[in-house]
């Protein structure tokens, strides 16, 4: 039978400091963010919708998806660095 138990006692205790979650990120920001990145994102969708076969306009096309490019960019890149600070 072995001691390990009785001397883990203050090791275990900083394992369990390591392991506390964030307090989490304020509700009227995660909703900010949320509410530009969504329409930054539509709005790209609605601009490449714009195109037609009688008058297709390539750029407009392109305007559009970079929008959603730099939506989904902000949305999974630049967001969590800004919140995980």
């Amino acid at each position: 039978m072995s001691n390990e138990h009785v001397t883990d006692g203050p090791r275990a205790q900083v394992h369990e400091d390591e392991n506390v979650t964030s307090k989490g990120n304020s509700v009227g920001l995660s909703i900010v963010l949320f509410a530009v990145l969504f329409c930054l994102f539509a709005g790209g969708l609605y601009v490449m919708s714009l195109i037609t076969m009688e008058d297709p306009h390539v750029l407009v096309f392109c305007g559009g998806l970079a929008m959603c490019m730099v939506s989904l960019y902000a949305t999974f890149d630049l967001v969590p660095r800004f919140l995980n600070r």
